[in-house]
């Protein structure tokens, strides 16, 4: 079984590729026209070879292409108290779904 990560684009008719299996994950506007203006992370489905906008290969891939956008962004805690987003927690939670 094998899941990658990767950084993809919605279809141009709107829908999820067919490559992925769990993702939506922490979009980045992009500049093309909608629905494929968003570049979204996800895992693909088992053995895909599809890299689409490219492959996440390490968590520390994950990291740094989260920072490159996400660096001043807030998200909420438990207690509904705004926090700074956390670039290494999000990058667990998506690594995880990662399988080789």
């Amino acid at each position: 079984m094998t899941k990658k990560i990767i950084k993809y684009k919605l279809t141009s008719d709107g829908k999820i590729p067919s490559y992925i299996d769990d993702g939506g994950y922490y979009p980045k506007p992009n500049n093309s026209d909608s629905p494929q203006d968003w570049t979204f992370i996800g895992a693909t489905v088992d053995g895909s070879n599809e890299t689409a906008e490219g492959e996440l290969k390490t968590r520390s891939d994950v990291i740094s292409y989260l920072l490159s956008y996400t660096s001043d962004s807030k998200e909420r805690d438990e207690t509904g108290k705004e926090i700074k987003f956390s670039q290494s927690k999000a990058s667990s939670y998506i690594w995880s779904k990662r399988v080789e």
